[in-house]
């Protein structure tokens, strides 16, 4: 309650300096002279597009009025579908705020006409200087789906068979709504909330340092339209085994008042192979050693959202809460046998696990936006707290077999709990105004990370379970980052001709981290300070054309998971643990973005590199017991360059489509651990996405997807490609739709890795049953505006 009454303060006393404002007003009518209804009209900065000012819709006689603006210039905009868009430049001053525009007329569009359904569709992707905007409506092959098969289809994008992101090759940091969050589990997070995705590859200082790769930044569907509308979609499917998901969404707003609602589950029977063949050159008895894997997987997805907005003169107070429940049950059966290097037989075993995940996360954030009369000036503060409580209990029962599998001797049991309890706060404040010819950002944030981690691993001795003490314990961590940045932007020479525009920031951080590892002794403990230098300078040859240079600087902390000592004993042959003795990466990245759209032609490219010291990887070992131990550790270097490039293409209303194709050199130096430690490869990925309407209110979309072999410290992990095809029809006067969906339409997504060195060689390879058969019905009442509306989402792993 004190944060409401201090930033309800807060709103009153920003409104006592409140300038003049001025009006815009007049009335749509097309070429017949008739009154347009339902027109969208707003006004936008002169020189951006892009930075919506204020807005209005026609009445029954194409009126508009657009109060309480700001003094100052804007290009008004109207559009309506069916229509050329209309927009000309007006101006606010002093001696005369309010402007009667009288009559205006709108063109009849006959391309729009033609293929009103399709034109009205969002387009996938909208470029920016500093990345990428990707409409997650766009795409259909998805649907009933995670965030992670949203991200499969994303371009430029790619995502390997256990859920991890990368983008150009290395992990980005993934922000919820511009917030960090304890949501990192992106399989728990529908796809169908989602509303699009923000691709930035150069941040500027208002970003975290930690985004040393980029950031993906997804934002939650919120509904804003007038009155009571919503949505409610359900889905089946099939491939190896059945899945099926429903989804409701339902928003109210009143004046300034909003309040939406939403909730989504998914259910889904999965089943898994992997293939492990290695060679241990220094194990005459175990030379050879052969598994064989079947998984079984059992998952149940809730997930619950609520948003309240209240917009006060020009403030506004939102309030949001986001609820995950996850539910997953695994069981493994693993053979391994092993043979001499004359393929004699040594050893066999079975290894059954039955693995039961329970994750619960809630996350309450709150968001207060103060606005000024000059458009340029803005205050937002934000507060967001995010709670995790997870476990993790196996029950491991091992059986030796002889050459015939028939058992020998009595099966070995073993048992594992992990408790985790974790929360992650954020506080940012951040004030930017009209400073010279450009605009002045600057603000504070700070994160606060903490995690106690319970962890225990017990061995069954003589009918007893007893704890394995290097391998039970505690983990109790905290981390605070305190960053301040200011940066300032704009153009070079006077702002209504100059072309050339300029970006300069400073973002100054200090960490302290603290932990300590219960009874081992263990003591993480850091404190340092940064400073991040960014810069942008960026040419505009016309209003489609641009040209920018940036460079930042960046740092990759690790995670709390690479921190944690835990091993995971599943695969007792092939183990893995977190490194309590990691330090941070710190990352110098510059990149050149050409840019320049066409009429029905876009083309965007990039130039980047970037060069990281003691960079976090995995690294394997082959111990003297025959057992491969993974653990993250800090190398000595890693260099990437290369292009990223998107082709975007329209050949009217039949098709439409972009094409994504990156190319870069990977150098990585891990001479610190082994001398042969030493890779390059040159990796190069491709995404192929077509929209086809052949018909009103229809939509086939085909997407194509390869990912070359990348690289790590000891080897490579293997090409990745398949196809999804989808096809959605509008229904019920276009209040529904029905969507019929192939995933990996050929059975070929799979992955894995290879590894190399001269202990030993080992490749393993993962097959989910990706090739599945879905059907999705949805229904939108209440609204104009359907496809802004829930996307049913069907899951591709």
């Amino acid at each position: 309650m004190k944060i409401f009454h201090i930033l309800g303060t807060l709103m009153m006393f920003t409104s006592m300096f409140a300038q003049q404002n001025g009006s815009v007003r007049g009335i749509l009518k097309d070429s017949d002279q008739l009154p347009l209804e339902f027109v969208s009209v707003y006004l936008t900065s002169p020189n951006d597009s892009t930075k919506l000012i204020a807005g209005a819709i026609t009445d029954s006689s194409g009126a508009f009025e657009i109060k309480d603006v700001p003094l100052g210039n804007y290009r008004l905009w109207a559009q309506f579908i069916g229509f050329q868009t209309l927009s000309k430049n007006i101006s606010l001053i002093a001696g005369n705020p309010f402007q009667n525009l009288e009559t205006l007329v709108m063109e009849t569009d006959t391309t729009l006409l033609q293929g009103v359904e399709v034109t009205a569709q969002k387009k996938l992707i909208q470029k920016t200087p500093q990345g990428l905007i990707i409409n997650a409506e766009a795409t259909l092959s998805q649907q009933g789906g995670s965030a992670v098969d949203l991200l499969r289809n994303t371009p430029t994008i790619f995502v390997d068979a256990e859920g991890a992101v990368t983008l150009r090759g290395k992990a980005p940091l993934i922000l919820l709504n511009g917030r960090n969050s304890s949501l990192t589990n992106l399989e728990n997070l529908p796809a169908s909330a989602i509303s699009k995705i923000e691709i930035i590859t150069s941040p500027g200082a208002q970003y975290d340092a930690s985004a040393e790769n980029g950031i993906l930044n997804i934002i939650l569907k919120k509904g804003q339209q007038n009155g009571t509308n919503g949505a409610f979609a359900i889905g089946y499917g099939y491939g190896a085994k059945w899945r099926a998901n429903s989804s409701a969404q339902i928003n109210h707003k009143t004046g300034d008042f909003n309040v939406a609602a939403s909730y989504d589950n998914r259910y889904a029977n999965r089943t898994r192979k992997a293939n492990g063949d290695r060679v241990n050159y220094l194990i005459p008895d175990q030379y050879y050693l052969t598994q064989r894997r079947n998984d079984d997987r059992q998952e149940r997805n809730h997930n619950l959202k609520l948003n309240l907005d209240q917009e006060y003169e020009k403030s506004t107070l939102g309030f949001e809460w986001l609820s995950a429940f996850t539910d997953e049950d695994n069981y493994e059966a693993l053979v391994s046998t092993f043979e001499t290097q004359d393929r004699d037989f040594t050893s066999k075993n079975r290894r059954f696990s039955q693995e039961l995940r329970r994750e619960r996360v809630n996350e309450l954030a709150l968001n207060f936006e103060r606005k000024f009369n000059d458009p340029e000036q803005k205050l937002s503060i934000g507060l967001s707290s995010s709670f995790i409580k997870s476990k993790e209990n196996t029950d491991i029962d091992t059986q030796d077999l002889l050459v015939d599998n028939s058992p020998n001797g009595d099966p070995y049991l073993q048992r594992t709990n992990f408790n985790e309890t974790g929360n992650i706060t954020n506080f940012r404040s951040d004030y930017s105004q009209r400073l010279g010819q450009g605009t002045f950002e600057g603000g504070y944030k700070l994160i606060l990370r903490s995690t106690d981690d319970d962890f225990r691993q017990q061995n069954e001795v003589n009918g007893i379970f007893e704890d394995v003490p290097q391998q039970t314990g505690t983990l109790n961590f905290n981390e605070q980052i305190h960053a301040f940045y200011a940066q300032h932007k704009g153009p070079l020479g006077k702002e209504e001709i100059s072309k050339i525009n300029y970006e300069l920031g400073l973002r100054a951080e200090q960490t302290n981290n603290d932990g300590k590892l219960v009874p081992q002794g263990d003591v993480i403990q850091a404190n340092y300070f940064n400073l991040f230098p960014s810069a942008g300078l960026t040419y505009r040859f016309s209003e489609t054309a641009f040209l920018r240079l940036g460079y930042n600087r960046r740092i990759n902390r690790p995670s709390l998971g690479q921190l944690n000592p835990f091993t995971d004993i599943t695969d007792s042959l092939t183990q893995r643990s977190g490194n309590p003795n990691l330090k941070p990466e710190l990352v110098n990245a510059m990149e050149l973005n050409y840019s320049k759209d066409f009429q029905d032609l876009g083309l965007s490219a990039k130039f980047f590199y970037r060069s990281g010291q003691d960079p976090i990887l995995a690294y394997t070992v082959l111990r003297p017991d025959g057992v491969l131990f993974t653990k993250p550790e800090n190398v000595g270097s890693q260099k990437t360059y290369g292009l990223e490039s998107i082709f975007t293409f329209s050949t009217g209303p039949v098709w439409k489509g972009n094409l994504s194709y990156t190319v870069y050199q990977q150098n990585i130096d891990a001479g610190n651990l082994a001398v042969e430690a030493v890779n390059q490869l040159v990796s190069h990925n491709f995404k192929w996405i077509n929209d086809f309407s052949f018909w009103q209110g229809s939509k086939l979309q085909l997407i194509g997807v390869y990912n070359s072999p990348i690289a790590t410290v000891q080897g490579t992990r293997v090409a990745l490609y398949y196809a999804d095809l989808a096809f959605q029809q509008n229904i019920w006067k276009d209040r529904g739709r029905v969507g019929l969906i192939v995933t990996d339409l050929f059975d070929t997504q799979e992955s894995g890795y290879t590894l190399k060195t001269p202990d030993f060689e080992f490749t393993r390879i993962f097959k989910v049953d990706t090739r599945a058969f879905l059907i999705t019905l949805a229904y939108t009442f209440g609204t104009q505006f359907k496809e802004e509306l829930m996307e049913n989402r069907f899951e591709n792993n």
